[in-house]
């Protein structure tokens, strides 16, 4: 029997059907949002300060090419999207340190891709080996990427697919951002030797 006097201490319906179940939070997918966002970021920033060299690149490629200064290439993204991948007129000058690869830029701006992840496909390849390019992302967005593991391992874009691809799922499987840190560090040191990636 209650005391006289005093009030029970009852929680109100309307707090507790409002609060609900905590939605469950991935992780994963926060990690993601921050990757993405700090590509975006990244390219501002990247492509401010190289603006001088675009240009220098530019004008070297429009001096000793034949064809356009930009190659627009189109991709095809591990989802299954198609794009196009900017790139300078391939010449040896540039790719001896990367810099063809300097418009992809541009297409980390826009979402198309990251400064880190599997290499986007050609279409040909993608009516070859179809499933089996998308077969471990699962729910995971990943973004095709400027550099990717199986580049800082040493393969290049000659190297059989099968063994890229390998690589590339290894990639999406174990994927973080202290591993995306990684393969920038490595990246970094193989355009400063003046290794070309591919």
């Amino acid at each position: 029997m209650r005391s006289p006097g005093r009030t029970p201490n009852i929680t109100p319906l309307e707090a507790v059907s409002s609060a609900g179940p905590r939605a469950h939070e991935d992780p994963q997918a926060r990690s993601l949002a921050l990757k993405h966002a700090l590509d975006r970021a990244g390219a501002v920033m990247a492509l401010v300060a190289a603006a001088p060299l675009l240009l220098l690149a530019a004008l070297v490629a429009r001096l000793h090419g034949d064809g356009p200064v930009i190659v627009r290439e189109r991709r095809i993204a591990r989802d299954g999207r198609s794009f196009e991948m900017l790139a300078f007129a391939p010449l040896p000058l540039l790719r001896r340190w990367s810099i063809d690869q300097l418009p992809q830029l541009v297409n980390v701006l826009k979402g198309e891709m990251s400064f880190v992840g599997p290499r986007p496909e050609r279409p040909e390849f993608v009516e070859i080996f179809g499933a089996n390019l998308r077969r471990h992302d699962g729910p995971r967005r990943v973004r095709p990427g400027i550099s990717g593991w199986s580049q800082v391992r040493g393969l290049e874009a000659a190297a059989p697919l099968a063994e890229r691809l390998r690589w590339d799922d290894w990639y999406v499987q174990n994927w973080s951002l202290r591993l995306d840190a990684k393969i920038l560090l490595r990246t970094m040191l193989a355009v400063a030797r003046a290794d070309e990636l591919d």
